[in-house]
């Protein structure tokens, strides 16, 4: 009983893993080059690192229904710890 239950455990904390995990996947430009484009997508003054900015142009991508999203820009003006970012969304 004891096994069975930890395993049980076990795969229900993978499966809610990948069920996090789930959402627009980031492709490049070859990989987006066979895919519908939807619309582009920019976020500014994100706080924090540009992984923040990637972030926040994913959760972008996931509200428009995107499948993938391409990031064509990505920088923080002025040297400043604000990020921007630009991203192409595909379905």
């Amino acid at each position: 009983m004891k096994t069975t239950s930890l395993l049980t455990g076990a795969l229900l904390m993978v499966l809610s893993g990948a069920a996090m995990a789930a959402g627009p996947k980031q492709v490049d430009a070859a990989q987006a080059s066979g895919l519908q484009e939807m619309g582009t997508v920019d976020v500014s003054g994100i706080a924090g690192s540009s992984d923040d900015a990637v972030h926040a142009l994913k959760q972008k991508a996931m509200q428009d229904n995107a499948g993938h999203y391409q990031i064509i820009a990505l920088g923080n003006p002025s040297d400043s710890s604000l990020w921007d970012g630009s991203a192409i969304l595909y379905k």
